[in-house]
């Protein structure tokens, strides 16, 4: 059993709800990484004929399903941009960016009528747990920031930052990251298992992430359950009130708060809560523009938020040539059921993307593209299509990396023009919610003889054994079961995949131009992934 502690820093004291606890020792998936468990072949069967569903959460560690902690996996390095990468000479080496990007963490209000739990497809077993295991990941970078020789310079969030686009659930994400009392509770107040901070409905304190955030609009976030409609008056109605939404297309249902499993209610009333309505582009564009925290607006204006436009340009090192573009590739008008899940881009962004990047490379500057969707998730209708954004960052050889989400899933995917030459990482990240429940820690060096390193290293959240973040981690781990065998696909597939992409070094050549801008600005020697990653011991 890994020791549990809490943080002493911002404990909220006195009677205030308790900090959640992390292990005693940090530790990134270099060390160890929490794999699947493979069940034994009986509960196979029964998952097969029934007899063990999604819905018996109490019955998966007796039937085998659950996680181990497995071996760390060093990085893996990718030259196919830097074939003849040879290391700098010995002191030369300068750290230029040091952050921590998530994607996904899609936290839940599982007593909300419009969701549409009775689905198995769409059912998290976990789900009830999602405002935990975002704060133990949350908290988990906030530790290793603090133990760093310096702090995380920013950190990218790349859409979904709600599951349902409810404005609560949105309070709850930012209140994570803000810091200071969540109540993850709506409707009546819940308290399955009497005492503080031992359920999913109890208020917790989350010391907050504490270094600045730049965010990104994903399909989850002004649309419903993630694009099977658009926000209605009707829709925002319902989930404000207490029956269950009909939605035509799958049963509906909520969870139960007051049962500690989160038992799946598919008939009768929840609890009424008005916070519980889906919001619109511009209101969650308002909510982020004036989220507490640092940078002012994260990246957005006023004005953007006024327009309903979530795309924007920002410099997260001040005056040092690096660019962070953001792009809003969420569809919250969608004509066909299910295209509001997929990315979007009008000519109006896409415009002002090539202006960026032109004004980018007149001042040498290197460019970091963050974005919820990939472009071969964009929709076919799609004003601009993802082939055509990804010609565009590709062609630029100041992009050097384009981190997204929404496929709940690490992937590595080389992106180049259709010349052959130069080209870009696209890096595609777990979510929070879903096995693996991942973050990472990325890191870009200068070499110093013109090549650059990106160092990507994943994160499992530091909760420990027996919290409820790892709960989930477990419920997590065994819904794979269930939602890859209904796809025909296998577990340890899936999770070999998985492995390839994580925990990368990728070596790429500077432009010639964004090393002379470099030059003229002093950086930090201490490369942190070697010196503190590497060197944690974990759990």
């Amino acid at each position: 059993m890994v020791a549990m502690v809490l943080l002493s820093a911002g404990c909220g004291g006195g009677d205030g709800p308790p900090v959640l606890p992390l292990t005693a020792t940090p530790g990134t998936t270099l060390q160890a990484i929490w794999e699947p468990l493979a069940p034994p072949p009986g509960t196979l069967a029964d998952m097969d004929s029934g007899a063990l569903t999604l819905h018996d959460h109490a019955a998966f560690a007796a039937a085998g399903l659950g996680v181990r902690l497995g071996p760390g996996l060093p990085w893996q390095e990718r030259r196919e941009l830097a074939p003849d990468f040879a290391p700098g000479a010995p002191g030369a080496r300068r750290s230029l960016a040091y952050l921590w990007q998530a994607a996904d963490p899609q936290v839940i209000d599982e007593e909300s009528p419009i969701r549409l739990e009775a689905f198995d497809i769409l059912y998290r077993p976990n789900g009830h747990l999602s405002p935990q295991v975002w704060d133990a990941h949350v908290q988990t970078a906030r530790r290793l920031s603090r133990r760093s020789g310096r702090p995380f310079d920013f950190a990218l969030l790349a859409g979904d930052l709600t599951d349902g686009a409810q404005r609560n659930e949105l309070a709850w994400t930012l209140g994570v990251l803000a810091g200071g009392d969540v109540d993850p509770d709506s409707g009546r107040d819940d308290d399955p298992v009497p005492g503080a901070g031992n359920d999913f409905n109890d208020p917790f304190h989350a010391p907050g992430l504490g270094r600045p955030w730049y965010p990104a609009l994903g399909n989850h976030d002004a649309n419903y359950n993630g694009g099977f409609d658009r926000v209605t008056e009707g829709l925002r109605a319902a989930a404000a009130g207490g029956e269950i939404y009909d939605f035509p297309l799958f049963p509906n249902g909520f969870c139960d708060g007051a049962d500690p499993d989160a038992a799946l209610v598919t008939e009768g009333r929840t609890p009424p809560d008005p916070d519980r309505i889906p919001l619109r582009r511009a209101e969650v564009l308002a909510a982020l523009q004036d989220a507490p925290g640092s940078p002012p607006g994260h990246g957005l204006s006023p004005a953007d938020a006024a327009a309903g436009r979530g795309y924007y340009s920002a410099h997260p090192l001040g005056d040092r040539p690096l660019r962070l573009l953001v792009l809003d590739t969420l569809n919250d008008l969608p004509e066909q059921i299910g295209e509001g899940s997929q990315g979007w881009c009008d000519e109006a962004q896409f415009a002002w993307l090539e202006n960026e990047l032109d004004a980018a490379r007149a001042a040498g500057e290197l460019v970091l593209v963050l974005s919820h969707h990939r472009p071969e998730d964009f929709a076919e209708r799609s004003p601009v299509s993802g082939a055509t954004l990804a010609e565009a960052l590709a062609a630029r050889a100041e992009v050097v990396l384009h981190l997204t989400g929404h496929g709940h899933a690490d992937v590595a995917r080389l992106v180049q023009p259709a010349s052959g030459t130069g080209g870009h990482w696209q890096l595609m990240a777990a979510s929070p919610v879903d096995f693996p429940q991942q973050s990472r820690i990325v890191e870009l060096v200068d070499e110093g003889n013109g090549f650059l390193s990106i160092y990507v290293t994943n994160l499992d959240h530091d909760a420990p054994e027996g919290s409820l973040a790892h709960r989930a981690r477990e419920l997590a781990a065994a819904k794979l079961y269930f939602t890859q065998a209904a796809g025909g696909q296998d577990v340890a597939d899936f999770w070999a995949a998985e492995l390839q992409n994580q925990n990368l070094l990728l070596r790429l050549r500077l432009p010639e131009p964004v090393r002379a801008s470099l030059a003229r600005f002093d950086w930090p020697a201490r490369v942190e992934s070697e010196e503190t990653l590497a060197a944690l011991s974990g759990p």
